[in-house]
């Protein structure tokens, strides 16, 4: 995952820097030399102990940081998000295999779907900055995270969803409950790549439990 974080940081930093060596240069502008040395360490690698980390980019404007501020973080966000949604799929992948509902079409369609609800709910609007930079070239960079709590208690509130959607899916009996297993498994782990301990489990009344 850190990897991942560090791939769309060098992305977009790297977009940026070819768009302004094919335009014209103003004399009168200081420009930065757009080495990746003279950056933050944040930017290549936003990574955070306490949560999920991200870094926005904001191209310079006339408008200054007043209207770069609110791209940047945006940016931030969507990268958040992105991060969030990438290791959501792959533990997924892994909890139906292990559940052994991989190959079952229907249900991966319910958790492709429940899936995407997951990352839909995402309450971005915790996310907090913590770092802002404007290189020479007036490039804008915000480092902003979403914090464990905040993480924690989403995942927490997804996996209630999930279970109250599963209840009403029209799986099979047998599918639901290797499905709940999934579910169980599924949000274990992701708490655990957070290194937070996973969330006790509350028996859904509303899940039939095999005999």
């Amino acid at each position: 995952m850190k990897n991942f974080q560090k791939i769309i940081a060098s992305a977009s930093i790297l977009a940026i820097t070819l768009a302004f060596s094919c335009a014209k240069k103003d004399p009168n502008v200081k420009t930065a030399k757009g080495e990746l040395s003279d950056l933050p360490s944040w930017v290549l690698d936003p990574t955070v102990k306490d949560g999920v980390g991200g870094v926005g980019i904001a191209t310079p404007s006339k408008g200054g940081i007043k209207f770069q501020l609110p791209k940047a973080e945006l940016d931030a966000k969507g990268n958040i998000a992105a991060t969030i949604q990438s290791e959501i799929s792959r533990v997924t992948k892994n909890a139906l295999r292990s559940a052994k509902v991989n190959e079952n079409d229907d249900v991966e369609e319910f958790f492709a779907q429940a899936s995407k609800e997951v990352v839909k709910n995402l309450p971005l609007s915790g996310v907090k900055r913590l770092n802002i930079y404007k290189a020479e070239d007036g490039t804008l960079y915000v480092h902003m995270v979403l914090t464990k709590e905040d993480y924690s208690k989403f995942l927490e509130n997804s996996q209630k969803n999930l279970e109250a959607s599963l209840a009403k899916s029209k799986l099979s009996r047998d599918n639901i409950n290797r499905s709940q297993a999934a579910t169980k498994e599924l949000f274990d782990e992701l708490e655990k790549e957070r290194g937070n301990e996973p969330v006790k489990a509350v028996a859904n009344p509303n899940i039939p439990t095999q005999n």
